[in-house]
């Protein structure tokens, strides 16, 4: 289990995996982006740039074929090229920058989840929050001992 708690040690919510915790942050954050936005700009949609900071995204291969054609050129190149050209999926991480995002295909041998960690750690980090993990139901020596934790300003809490 993970544990989320804002700078002040507040939880903030319990998730199963790294995976449903990337999706809490990706929809809180957006969230809160258009709500703080909205209160100031009304009638503007100027979120297009913050909502691609820190994304971690997962292409399934026919999510990508589908886009693909419905473009006469699609512009693909270099890794994501590659992926597609291969029929793999394809990861994309972006670590707050919009641009250059860590394209990675997915391959048998690729441990998702170890991405999605060091993915929500460092988020964590960045703004401030801690992550506690704890065992998944499993007693062992490790579970006793303290959680792991990871630092990091919050941007989630409204």
């Amino acid at each position: 289990m993970l544990h989320l708690l804002d700078q002040h040690q507040t939880p903030i919510g319990t998730f199963e995996t790294y995976e449903c915790l990337i999706d809490y942050i990706h929809k809180s954050r957006i969230y809160k982006l258009r709500l703080l936005i909205y209160r100031n700009y009304p009638f503007e949609n100027v979120l297009d740039l913050e909502e691609t900071r820190w994304r971690f995204v997962h292409y399934k291969h026919a999510e990508l074929s589908v886009i693909y054609s419905c473009m006469k050129e699609p512009p693909i190149k270099g890794i994501e090229k590659q992926a597609f050209d291969q029929g793999l999926d394809l990861i994309e991480v972006y670590q707050g920058s919009p641009t250059n995002p860590l394209q990675i295909p997915v391959t048998a041998d690729l441990n998702i989840q170890e991405l999605q960690k060091d993915w929500c750690e460092a988020y964590c980090k960045a703004h401030g929050y801690s992550l506690l993990t704890y065992g998944d139901g499993e007693s062992t020596d490790e579970d006793s001992a303290e959680p792991q934790t990871t630092g990091g300003a919050d941007d989630l809490v409204i």
